[in-house]
């Protein structure tokens, strides 16, 4: 099995930690200034590191992986959306409150797949499923990456993709977060190219190339007026606030090779993060789903203060998160869906005895 990249791994953690910092920042109204900074930098390049780095390490010359993909990105997001149907149906026995009414809310919110609330959903919903649409995005952004691939002017494929998801969601807001993984499918195969072309070989032999990647990433954070992949907002200048989140990432993934280098315990911490991606992500959604954060945030808020409450939310969805990733971690044959690095780890010693 072939090694892993270190510092892609820190990178995928720091996006990773700026998820749940963002997610943490936007639950508090009003927004500190400290906070909206905070908000702006995460906003400006997590999501797209993500699908961009997917892509670095793609093959869309290999056939598409349909047992591979669908297990490791359908089968976990059914798991996850099924986990959060049947808590939700718990805790409204539990409280007395409407059972039937609350499992049906969050069932249609499960098949609908959306990231966010939107106004022209082909169905009215109450509620959205949260951060698992990346897994249902990734999905579709794999598969037309690959289907581009097989096509003359693939270029020219993945922008129409990107063309259609960005205008027809101005229009109807399509299940299973289709749309996402239409405009998705961009930064897939920027990460495919960023391979293809050494990208990372080139900015390690010319570093004055990183400021290629740091003015748009700046225009872009201070021209921010949001970026939000899971609905496809792109704020007020969509091709600026693209262009930096591919800045973002280069710089970020550039940060991380300075971690890897210069601070080993660091970048070993947040590369333990970055590994375990998946099952951190559907962590974070079973806790930002379930809990009743409003109710504890109107006990908190009043002795925190509303400047330091984010910096509380953050600190108890850490904890959280780690809480259920572990106990996700402990359930056989579960496990395994959430962290694919426990199979890939069975087959290769299973097939070293066979070997030996």
């Amino acid at each position: 099995m072939a090694s892993r990249i270190r510092y892609f791994d820190i990178a995928k953690g720091i996006a990773m930690i700026c998820v749940v910092l963002g997610h943490s920042v936007l639950m508090v109204v009003p927004m500190s200034e400290a906070a909206r900074l905070i908000y702006v930098f995460c906003f400006s390049f997590h999501m797209p590191l993500f699908f961009i780095l997917s892509g670095y390490f793609m093959h869309p010359d290999h056939p598409f992986a349909w047992r591979k993909e669908s297990h490791e990105l359908l089968f976990t997001y059914v798991l996850t959306a099924a986990a959060v149907v049947v808590l939700h149906a718990l805790l409204a026995l539990a409280l007395h409150h409407d059972a039937a009414h609350v499992t049906g809310t969050w069932f249609v919110a499960a098949l609908y797949g959306s990231g966010a609330d939107v106004s022209n959903a082909l169905i009215p919903m109450s509620r959205s499923i949260g951060a698992i649409w990346f897994l249902l995005a990734l999905f579709w952004a794999h598969l037309l990456v690959h289907i581009a691939y097989r096509l003359p002017a693939t270029p020219l494929w993945v922008i129409g993709f990107f063309a259609l998801g960005y205008v027809s969601s101005r229009y109807v807001w399509l299940p299973l977060s289709v749309q996402a993984g239409l405009t998705s499918a961009l930064f897939v195969y920027l990460g495919c190219l960023a391979k293809r072309f050494n990208v990372m070989g080139l900015l390690r032999r010319r570093p004055y190339l990183w400021i290629v990647a740091v003015i748009p990433w700046g225009l872009a954070m201070w021209k921010f007026s949001s970026f939000g992949l899971a609905t496809n907002a792109f704020g007020n200048t969509p091709a600026l606030s693209i262009i930096g989140s591919v800045g973002g990432t280069a710089c970020i993934v550039g940060i991380s090779m300075a971690i890897d280098r210069w601070a080993a315990p660091i970048g070993k911490a947040l590369s333990f993060v970055g590994r375990y991606t998946l099952a951190i992500f559907c962590a974070h959604l079973l806790e930002n789903d379930v809990l009743p954060w409003v109710t504890i945030m109107s006990k908190t808020q009043p002795a925190i203060g509303y400047q330091l409450e984010p910096f509380f939310i953050f600190a108890v969805k850490c904890v959280l998160i780690a809480v259920i990733a572990v106990v996700l971690y402990r359930i056989p044959a579960i496990n395994s869906v959430f962290f694919p690095t426990l199979l890939k780890d069975k087959k290769t010693a299973a097939l070293k005895e066979q070997t030996a």
